[in-house]
Parts: structure tokens; C-alpha cells; sequence
């Protein structure tokens, strides 16, 4: 199936080509199973109903419609049927507050904003008071909850009215109306903005075409292998560029079903219920699995223990070969399985019993902990990616590196500038620019408008594998003028078990700090392991702990120069959190905030003698 043309006739070609067979699924925590599903054809008529709504209530070509929605079926059905209307779409993270929700309907100027529970539909009202500009409000709430706003220029409606209203408008002769508003779209046409994470400064609403969501998802499938025989879970968010373009997107271009979990708490209990063949996730997920497979082996007997180290030094093997390109012999095939056997059960608890195939994003996975995951048999295949270029490097099954993000995609040229920054050539793959940002636009492109500035530094190997080294904007200058690179710095510190979180800082200072967020699971489980009384707050300045992460520091430390080494740390009694405003939605440390936030604590760091 080709993807050269727009999103709905991709989505009409699927439709024909899947038809009945499942496209989407919602896991129901209360039975253990899905609730509820939608074929394609399904899929199709509900967004049809959506996009004749949505003409009907005077969408114009071009406008843009807002989704702040959960994980469920609303989602898609809003995506596609406002995708249909020849409308723009554009995702707000849930978490988002009403004053940010606020800021984005008026940056992304929206004329339809969909909401999904009485809560987002109680924020929706706070963001839009006082709005001048035109808003419709459609809640997926109970008619008694609808109201009048007070803003003159707001309305509201029900999902299910408005839905029942589009069904009723197709009837009445709408499906015309709809097909020549999907005829008229062309490849260049806007689809979608998608807000950047903000880690690095104000969130900015990139332009992405239909060209570049086809060919971004095309990229993926083609580099994964990705089938109709392939079942994934759906779980972060949609606004995100991952779940949106690399799932719905590219699910859509391969005729993958998915199943939809609302609540992240959820996500293991549908890996075990639904066993998706693909399990992708930011490292957050994968770093939890990890830290529960060495729980679990410091609870094993020790005949179960010996197997289970073996398992991983026959694993490790196992990996060295295949990252080589080499066969690995049948004999150590077989060893590792059979002493994986302990370990399996552990695995299937999490991700169910039919994994083929895993992906992280967002940000890089500690190499330690995909090195334990491939052990046992989790090959991590990590990516690298940007709002603006969405698909730049991701490992592959058959060539793989945890120590680099992987080679450049189908369709994407890299090279590395003389100051050592990644750039991309700007192709179908690369984003229209930055929504009423002219200027922003501009510089986000070489002066012959030929590469992107990525912002990011890095190597390619002699085999054409990525290394990102760092950030050109988060570049530590010292008090003394040397500069030194924080994320290569960070990653070390983060392979240690004990360590989550690892932000070192000084800039303008004569030497670096850093703050470590601990993993509270093992570090909880290692404190009852040595009798040590107490709760997180008289633990972290408990000596022991001290000695166990300064030990990490030392490793660290005895691998660089003496102004890249960590002096001196302070353990945070508490995870960074996205709620504190300390990691982004996708688990990206937000550096200046966590710096302001413990300011008093960094400076006492400088207090200390070194």
C-alpha cells in the first residue's frame, strides 16, 4: 500500500483492504479484557460521522480542532473525522492545565476543542472565559452537565448528540460535502500541529503535512517490518509525536490493531491480557521492568539465582553476536533458553507472552538497563527523533547498538556540522515549520534552508550508527571556561541500579554538582536488605545510601577529565515528577526547572568543600 497522497485516502484505502477484521480495542481493568472495539470499517463510518458534524457546525477547510482526551476511542474517531473535514488537528497532553490549555487554543487559534471527562470539560470552561474568538465545546459527558458559557463566543455540546447530529447530516446529503472537502486536500496541505515538549524553552506548534505524516509513517513500518499480524497497546499520549505519528499513523499504514489503555496504571495487566507482538515506550517503562526483574532475583532461592545469572551471562552473549551480525549457535540458543526459563515469567507479567518487538523514545535508556533487558531476552530497540523530523535514527532488529540511537531512516540524511551539532537534510520527512512563527521557522534551518539544526550533538560511527553526546543548548560553562556536556555525563550516572534521575549542573561555577533522584523500589528493597530504619527523607542522608551512589560517581568520575567530574551530589528525598513541572510529558528532564526548584540545595552543594 502506497502512502504519496493525504491521510483519508490512506484511511479509506485501508478500510478497504481490512474491513471487518479489528482495528481498535479499549482494555477494561474492571474484566481483564477489551470492552470495546471498532473494525475499520467501524472506525471509518464513526469518523464520517464526526466530519459531517463537524461541517455541519461550520467548520471551515483549515481550521483547527483541539482534542484533550484520554487514551480511549474518541481519540481516533476525533483525529480521522476532523482529518476528513479537511480540518487541522492538534493534541493537548491531559495534564495540561487550564491556563496552558488556554495558551494553546489561542496559539493554535481553534475553532472545535473535544474533551472527554467532566474534569477536562470543567479546565475547558476556565480556558475559555472570556474568549472572543469562536469556540465549539463537544463533551463526551451526561446532557445534565452542559451548560450555557458564560463567554458569548462558546458553546457546548454532547459527543453522542453530536456525533448522532453528523450520522443524521450524512443522510441529508453531508457525505458529498465531505468527500470534495477530502478530495480538495493535497499532499502539502497542513494535517496537524504538534506541540514540542517545551524542555528547552517555550512550546511551539509545529506544522506537520500529510506528505510528512504518510511518509514519517511509511519510514517506520517499513523499517520495523510492521504487519497486519502485528498488535500493539496504545498508552501514551496522542498528542504526543510517538503515539501519534509512529501508532495511529503508521497502525492505519500497516493494518495493525491496537488496544487503548486509559490509565498508565493499567498498562502491564493489558500487556498480559491482549499480548501485543509490539511493546513501544518511552524509557520510563522500560527502566520500571528492569528494576522489577532485580527485585525478583534478590527474592529467588539460590538454585534459582544460579540459573537465572547464568541465563543473563549466556544472554549476554547471545546479544554481543547478534549485535555483530553473527549466527548464534544453536548449543548457546539453547542454554540461554532453558535457564531463561526463571526469568520469562517475570517478563510475560509485563509485557504478555508474544512480544517480537520493543521501541523507546523520548529520551536515552540507561545502556545498563537495555543491556539487562536484552539478557533476558527485551531486545530494546532505541530511536531518536523531533517534533521537527520526526523520524531521524532508530536501531534495527538486525542492527542494533544500545549505546547509539541507531541509523538514519529511510528518507533521512544526516551529517554533523563542524561545531559537532546534528543536522538533517530537510526532506518529506521534515516538518512545514513552527504555526505564526516566521522567524522561529528560519532559524531552525541552516541559512540555505537545506539542513535542520537539531540543537543536539553527535557522532557517526564508520558502520553509520548515531551518537547523541549532548545538547548545544545545555553545554555547562564553567566558572574557568571549560565547557562540558551534561547528558553523556547523566547517562553514565544513571546506569548505576540505584540511580532514576541523575542533573548535574554549574554553569558560571568552578566545578560540577550534580542532584540524584534515586529508584525508590530498589532503594527501598536494598534498605530493608541492611536492617536501615527510617523514611525517604533521613534515608537519603543516611551514610550507607551516600557510599552506595558516591561509588557510582567514583565509576563515573574515573572515566573523564578533572572538570567533567561530579565533586559532589545531593540524593533527593523524591522522584522528579511530571506533576512538579521537573520532566516533561515524555519524561525529559526540564533542567531550569529542577534548577530553580532546588536552588537553595545546589547552592549549599558549593558550601561544601570539594
Amino acid at each position: 500500500m502506497r502512502l504519496d497522497g493525504t491521510v483519508p485516502v490512506l484511511f479509506r484505502d485501508r478500510v478497504a483492504a481490512s474491513g471487518d477484521a479489528r482495528a481498535l480495542g479499549e482494555y477494561d481493568p474492571a474484566t481483564g479484557g477489551v470492552a470495546r472495539g471498532l473494525s475499520w470499517r467501524e472506525w471509518r463510518e464513526g469518523a464520517l460521522d464526526v466530519a459531517a458534524a463537524l461541517v455541519a457546525a461550520g467548520g471551515k477547510p483549515g481550521a483547527t480542532v483541539a482534542i484533550l482526551a484520554g487514551n480511549t476511542i474518541l481519540w481516533p474517531l476525533a483525529e480521522l473525522g476532523a482529518l476528513e473535514a479537511g480540518m487541522v488537528t492538534v493534541g493537548i497532553y491531559p495534564t495540561a492545565s487550564a491556563s496552558q490549555l488556554r495558551e494553546l487554543l489561542l496559539d493554535a487559534e481553534a475553532a472545535v476543542l473535544v474533551v472527554d471527562t467532566p474534569a477536562q470539560l470543567d479546565k475547558a470552561r476556565q480556558a475559555a472565559e472570556g474568549l472572543a474568538s469562536p469556540l465549539l465545546v463537544v463533551a463526551d459527558v451526561a446532557p445534565a452537565l452542559l451548560r450555557d458559557p458564560a463567554a458569548p463566543a462558546v458553546r457546548e455540546t454532547g459527543w453522542a448528540a453530536f456525533v448522532a447530529d453528523g450520522r443524521e447530516a450524512r443522510g441529508a446529503g453531508a457525505d458529498g460535502d465531505v468527500a470534495r472537502r477530502m478530495a480538495a486536500l493535497r499532499p502539502d496541505d497542513i494535517a496537524m500541529l504538534i506541540y514540542t515538549s517545551g524542555s528547552t524553552g517555550v512550546a511551539k506548534g509545529a506544522r506537520l503535512s500529510h506528505r510528512t505524516v504518510l511518509a514519517s509513517a511509511q519510514s517506520v513500518r517499513d523499517t520495523l517490518g510492521l504487519t497486519s499480524g502485528d498488535s500493539a497497546l496504545s498508552f501514551l499520549p496522542f498528542c504526543h509525536s510517538a503515539e501519534r505519528i509512529f501508532g495511529l499513523h503508521t497502525r492505519i499504514a500497516c493494518g495493525m490493531p491496537a488496544t487503548l489503555v486509559g490509565d498508565p496504571a493499567h498498562i502491564w495487566d493489558a500487556g498480559v491480557a491482549v499480548a501485543p507482538s509490539l511493546f513501544g515506550g518511552v524509557p520510563r517503562h522500560f527502566e520500571k521492568v528492569y528494576e522489577r526483574l532485580l527485585a525478583a532475583r534478590g527474592e529467588v532461592t539460590a538454585a534459582v539465582a544460579a540459573r537465572w545469572d547464568a541465563a543473563l551471562a549466556l544472554g549476554r552473549e547471545r546479544a554481543r553476536l547478534r549485535q555483530r551480525g553473527e549466527a548464534v549457535p544453536a548449543s548457546l540458543e539453547g542454554r540461554w533458553r532453558a535457564e531463561r526459563a526463571v526469568i520469562a515469567p517475570v517478563l510475560e507479567r509485563h509485557f504478555g507472552p508474544a512480544l517480537r518487538l520493543a521501541t523507546s523514545g523520548g529520551a536515552a535508556l540507561p545502556a545498563e538497563v537495555a543491556e539487562y533487558l536484552d539478557a533476558c531476552g527485551v531486545t530494546v530497540l532505541g530511536a531518536y527523533g523531533q517534533t521537527e523530523h520526526l523520524c531521524v535514527a532508530f536501531n534495527r532488529p538486525e542492527r542494533y547498538r544500545h549505546d547509539a540511537v541507531g541509523l538514519p531512516m529511510p528518507g533521512t540524511t544526516l551529517r554533523i556540522a563542524p561545531d559537532g551539532e546534528v543536522q538533517v537534510r530537510r526532506s518529506a520527512l521534515t516538518f512545514s515549520g513552527y504555526h505564526r512563527r516566521d522567524a522561529e521557522t528560519a532559524a531552525a534551518f541552516t541559512d540555505d534552508g537545506a539542513w535542520l539544526h537539531t540543537g543536539d550533538l553527535g557522532t557517526l560511527d564508520a558502520e553509520g550508527f548515531l551518537r547523541i553526546t549532548g545538547r548545544s543548548k545545555e553545554m555547562i560553562v564553567l566558572s574557568n571556561g571549560k565547557k562540558v556536556a551534561p547528558l553523556p555525563l547523566e547517562a553514565r550516572l544513571c546506569e548505576g541500579a540505584l540511580i532514576e534521575h541523575a542533573v548535574v549542573h554549574g554553569e558560571g561555577r568552578p566545578y560540577l554538582v550534580a542532584l540524584i533522584a534515586p529508584r525508590w523500589p530498589l532503594v527501598t528493597q536494598w534498605q530493608r536488605a541492611r536492617g536501615i530504619a527510617g523514611d525517604a527523607a533521613s534515608l537519603v542522608r543516611h551514610p550507607a545510601l551516600r557510599e552506595a551512589i558516591g561509588r557510582e560517581v567514583a565509576r563515573v568520575n574515573a572515566d573523564v577529565s578533572r572538570p567533567e567530574q561530579v565533586r559532589t551530589f545531593a540524593i533527593l528525598p523524591h522522584p522528579l515528577t511530571v506533576e512538579a513541572g521537573e520532566l516533561t510529558a515524555t519524561f525529559k528532564v526540564r533542567r531550569a526547572a529542577v534548577a530553580s526548584r532546588h536552588a537553595a540545595l545546589i547552592d549549599a552543594l558549593y558550601e561544601e568543600s570539594p
